[in-house]
């Protein structure tokens, strides 16, 4: 068996609501049994509102030959699923990157089967790490704490899978991994979320433009 350790970067929305798009997907395998990592997967998401920002480029690392090599979502994912395999864990930093799967894939109406056996492990491990059991602790601080020095670039997404790894790998035997299915009621409820948080954008943004002009 192996656990499936992700992150995604997202593409920089400068007002709260507006939405955001996968922009990278990141993620490595660990083989349980001998606590390595194993595998490695990077693809880069073309966004269908718009271009990839310089601002968004700048933030995660991102080159103009990766900008080249960026697919649309339904084809990262299928990538992505083909590389999962059948037998995993999928496991990240914190449940927002579960929730822009979701999220994205109901809009592009894209199977969510795979999305299973998943793990939030920034719970965990902040329990074990912190004296005060401290469970929104961010990854860079964890791995301070932790004792392990962290490879690669922050806000890049294959390397930060590759560091949440690495806090995973040390943990591990601490750590009780579920098996588990996502319900259509799960599903529903976050993307219900998703369109709330969209709807104050639209009327943020109308509210905004009805605004009188200063003289």
């Amino acid at each position: 068996m192996i656990a499936v350790i992700f992150d995604l970067e997202l593409i920089k929305r400068f007002r709260k609501g507006q939405p955001s798009e996968i922009v990278e997907i990141g993620a490595c395998k660990v083989d349980l049994s001998n606590k390595q990592i194993v595998d490695q997967f990077q693809q880069y998401i073309s966004p269908k509102r718009g271009k990839i920002s310089k601002s968004t480029r700048k933030f995660i690392k991102m080159s103009e030959d990766d900008v080249n090599k960026a697919v649309s979502f339904e084809e990262g994912i299928y990538l992505f699923t083909e590389w999962l395999g059948k037998e995993y864990y999928l496991c990240s930093w914190g449940k927002d990157d579960r929730a822009h799967f979701i999220n994205q894939s109901v809009q592009n109406k894209i199977n969510l089967s795979w999305l299973r056996n998943y793990n939030d492990i920034q719970k965990p491990i902040g329990r074990l790490i912190t004296p005060d059991g401290n469970q929104q602790l961010g990854l860079k601080n964890a791995l301070s704490i932790a004792g392990i020095e962290p490879v690669g670039k922050v806000h890049r997404g294959i390397d930060d899978a590759i560091n949440t790894a690495k806090l995973f790998i040390k943990f591990l035997d601490k750590i009780d991994l579920k098996e588990n299915t996502l319900s259509e009621e799960e599903i529903a409820q976050q993307y219900k979320k998703y369109k709330r948080s969209r709807f104050r954008h639209i009327e943020d943004k109308k509210a905004h433009s009805q605004q009188k002009p200063r003289i």
